[in-house]
């Protein structure tokens, strides 16, 4: 594995995550309030799904395009520049 490639995150680890959480309590209140007929719980679960699912597209976009900037940034802090010559005090010879 390079430098360049993220390690894979497991199922279970991207099953528990923060969007996974998001995801879950999205589909009970749809499915909770569909069965039930509440229609705030089916407002508020598409709302959740919706938002989840621009969240996720949104950070797909964003963060390679950041990610990928981080990392021409500190390659090129990584090499080291020579030092300038600004010493008057010595002749040349």
């Amino acid at each position: 594995m390079t430098t360049n490639e993220k390690p894979k995150r497991s199922l279970l680890s991207r099953i528990i995550s923060l969007e996974g959480a998001m995801a879950a309590f999205g589909l009970y209140s749809l499915v909770t309030g569909l069965r039930d007929g509440q229609e705030l719980q089916i407002f508020w679960g598409v709302m959740i799904l919706g938002g989840l699912c621009v969240l996720v597209a949104v950070r797909s976009r964003d963060w390679k395009k950041h990610w990928e900037e981080v990392e021409a940034a500190s390659v090129g802090r990584s090499r080291p520049t020579p030092p300038e010559h600004t010493d008057t005090t010595q002749k040349e010879k």
